[in-house]
């Protein structure tokens, strides 16, 4: 395969390099290994078009690791310790080693070889990035791959390293199933998916859509959809899009200047009534009157819910005009009962 696109380090003292101990490069493999002579900060950065497992021998004062949108993972003792990165992903972050001799074995798969020579093994498998994990038998074909790569050339095979690399990226792919196999046991939805499900409602949050949308999107139907779902994040579909839709009004009643009925449409309600049920049900306001107003109307459900709906409204209305009059001389009308939309009523 050409050659991957390798590590790129960046050390903070010019005058500080890794010393690559060997690299070899086979059809869809590449093993590059690597040690430094001391313990110098550096930067580092990686993203190309093939998969990346690493092995690391680091002892880590301090940094971190960063891979796309997921959380950084800090640095410390990463002995044994290893990191898998998909194709379509990219990793950075910052290193301080201690005094030792810190080294890391890097293999790159292509992927549109793997996928020919593992086949079935690769085939339909959701790849996640793995930061700073360990599994035994991975771990232990990547240490000889590591004694392999530290020996010197004459002494060692060209065909072992070689098998030794496929076997690693095998693995990798078998482990990947575990992992998926796991989620679909738990009844969860995947990585994958769930980023899926997020990112259709996050772009359709202004739009009406229904549980046949959000299914179809990651292959499920509506029943299977729902069950991990809410064992995925807590709730059920329907609420948890109702959450992020009010979330969305909040932002835009403190930040636009846009009518709360514009806001309502914006957000994917049919009307202003439901806008408004929404709204107080996910904010929390209270549903019957409190304070005297409780006792005066206890027996007239009818007068409750015309208040419930009015003291919504001037809560809106309250937050939407906070922001439009900050620091300008606003005159702000009580609304009452009467200037209440129709609609609301």
């Amino acid at each position: 395969m050409p050659r991957a696109d390798s590590l790129e380090l960046d050390f903070r003292q010019p005058e500080v390099e890794p010393a690559t101990i060997r690299s070899s490069q086979w059809r869809g493999v590449q093993v590059e290994f690597s040690r430094l002579h001391l313990p110098a900060e550096y930067e580092f950065a990686w993203n190309g078009s093939s998969h990346y497992l690493a092995l690391h021998d680091l002892i880590l004062a301090d940094g971190e690791m960063i891979v796309d949108d997921i959380p950084p993972a800090p640095g410390g003792d990463l002995r044994n310790k290893m990191t898998y990165v998909p194709a379509t992903c990219g990793l950075r972050g910052w290193a301080k080693p201690v005094p030792r001799q810190n080294t890391f074995t890097v293999v790159y798969f292509d992927p549109e070889v793997m996928e020919n020579e593992l086949q079935q093994e690769s085939a339909s498998v959701e790849l996640r990035p793995l930061i700073y994990f360990n599994e035994p038998g991975l771990l232990s074909t990547m240490k000889k791959l590591e004694a392999a790569m530290f020996a010197s050339s004459s002494s060692t095979s060209t065909l072992y390293v070689e098998t030794l690399g496929l076997v690693a990226a095998l693995e990798t792919f078998r482990l990947q199933h575990v992992l998926n196999h796991r989620d679909s046991r738990l009844g969860t939805l995947t990585t994958m998916q769930e980023r899926v499900v997020r990112e259709f409602i996050e772009e359709n949050l202004g739009a009406d859509f229904g549980l046949d949308d959000l299914a179809s999107a990651v292959g499920l139907s509506r029943y299977h959809f729902s069950r991990r779902f809410k064992a995925t994040f807590g709730m059920p579909p329907h609420r948890f899009v109702a959450e992020r839709k009010i979330e969305k009004a909040r932002y835009m009643l403190s930040r636009t200047r846009l009518s709360i009925s514009d806001i309502a449409a914006a957000t994917g309600f049919n009307s202003m009534a439901n806008f408004i049920r929404t709204f107080r049900e996910i904010q929390g306001i209270p549903q019957t009157p409190i304070g005297d107003q409780s006792k005066k109307y206890k027996k007239t459900p009818c007068i409750n819910l015309i208040i419930t709906i009015e003291l919504t409204y001037v809560f809106l209305m309250q937050y939407h005009y906070s922001y439009q009059s900050c620091g300008k001389n606003t005159n702000i009308v009580p609304i009452t009962l009467a200037s209440a939309p129709a609609a609301a009523a």
